[in-house]
């Protein structure tokens, strides 16, 4: 190998640092190099897995939220319907007890104009018999003496009591 120009020992320092170079290179720098993109690329899965799951989290999330809102629409329709219906019950209710106490007024006073008329009535009659007692007196007094007078009187008079009490 000398004639070729190749010394062996040289040759064998050369092969000794090349391969102690590429023993160092190996450990020092190609190992943490392939671990730190082997752990990168770990965590690149990672954060990909949590993303993907947190957008199947939020989807989840969106799906509750609009069953949550539609429920409570559902909810707030119903609570509406029940108090538009209690609030037509108690209308009619109201409009009945007004008509009812209406009724009674009218009858009361229908039952007060009666008995207004009645009394009305039985002044009327009173009245008219002391005013025919005195028109009687008046045009019998110059012509019947005190006796007679006084007999035709009380039969008169006896006779509107018994009319008035008709």
């Amino acid at each position: 190998m000398e004639q070729l120009g190749i010394q062996p020992v040289q040759l064998l320092a050369q092969i000794l640092n090349f391969a102690l170079l590429v023993f160092l290179l190996n450990k020092v720098l190609y190992k943490p190099i392939v671990k730190a993109l082997e752990e990168r690329k770990k965590k690149i899965a990672e954060g990909l897995v949590y993303s993907d799951k947190m957008k199947a989290e939020l989807e989840k999330s969106d799906k509750k939220g609009q069953e949550v809102i539609s429920n409570a629409r559902d909810e707030a329709k119903k609570i509406f319907d029940e108090a538009k219906k209690s609030s037509r019950k108690m209308e009619a209710e109201t409009l009945e007890k007004a008509q009812k106490e209406a009724a009674g007024i009218i009858e009361k006073g229908r039952k007060e104009v009666v008995a207004q008329r009645a009394e009305m009535e039985k002044q009327l009659k009173d009245e008219t018999v002391n005013i025919a007692g005195r028109i009687v007196e008046k045009l019998l007094g110059d012509v019947l003496d005190s006796r007679g007078h006084e007999a035709i009187i009380n039969r008169k008079i006896k006779e509107a009591v018994k009319q008035v009490r008709q």
